[in-house]
């Protein structure tokens, strides 16, 4: 990924999400806490009074955690009990850490296998997205339509816990590359690089950057690509609706 392109498609998408911004920003820092030790989540306040109503007015899922008798107890107590899984996780570096290390891979593969036992709340959208919240230096999020995009790059990516894994090596080579495309233009230490563009960006982490790369170039524009189809489609059938004016 050239570095240039990178920085110009998430500025873009910066220019047009401020209206959520706030929405992100108060539910990481609220639950900073937490994340120190995974025991202290409270499931009235943080899973039900926070990480829900992120996931539906962030996050846009409504219908899927919006619905009646989801087991979020039995959830909120799973996320608890990993908390020695997150605890081999906390405090690494996105750009640093090896994915394909054992204890860091098989921690990766628990905490995804045993959230995704929960139906609805284990689906593999709201599992990153709740990852994100509780490590937002490592975990990255992801759609059906970025899921995809990454099939297509490496076929080992795809919704279970190895093809998670995956797929945050795959995001990690990328920005990997990205940054070796500016340091050798700049010729700054991949420290610097990031220290730059992480000011450039309200201090937000790579996995979130790298996210809104992700979902400005596969999601977005999935969507307008649909938009327009649908938009010919309603088009052309208006047209084949018409009254044949020879036979008023």
């Amino acid at each position: 990924m050239r570095y240039r392109v990178f920085i110009e498609t998430v500025s873009l998408l910066e220019e047009s999400i401020g209206s959520t911004e706030p929405i992100y920003f108060e539910s990481i820092q609220k639950l900073e806490e937490v994340r120190e030790d995974l025991r202290r989540l409270d499931i009235q306040m943080h899973l039900l009074g926070l990480i829900r109503p992120f996931l539906i007015q962030w996050g846009t899922m409504a219908r899927v955690v919006g619905q009646e008798g989801l087991d979020w107890v039995g959830f909120g107590k799973a996320i608890q009990n990993l908390e020695s899984d997150f605890a081999r996780l906390r405090d690494k570096r996105f750009l640093a850490i090896d994915f394909s290390e054992e204890v860091v891979s098989n921690a990766v593969k628990k905490i995804y296998e045993e959230l995704r036992r929960f139906p609805k709340l284990g689906g593999p959208t709201v599992i990153s997205k709740v990852l994100h919240l509780l490590n937002p230096e490592l975990f990255v999020m992801w759609d059906a339509n970025i899921r995809k995009a990454y099939q297509i790059k490496n076929r080992q990516v795809n919704e279970f816990p190895e093809g998670y894994l995956e797929f945050l090596k795959e995001t990690q080579s990328e920005v990997k590359e990205a940054f070796c495309d500016y340091q050798r233009e700049s010729g700054k230490d991949f420290d610097e690089i990031e220290q730059e563009i992480r000011g450039k960006f309200k201090n937000k982490t790579l996995a979130r950057i790298i996210d809104e790369y992700n979902y400005s170039t596969y999601s977005v524009s999935n969507t307008l690509h649909h938009n327009k189809k649908h938009r010919t489609l309603e088009a052309k059938a208006s047209v084949l609706m018409l009254p044949d004016p020879n036979k008023r």
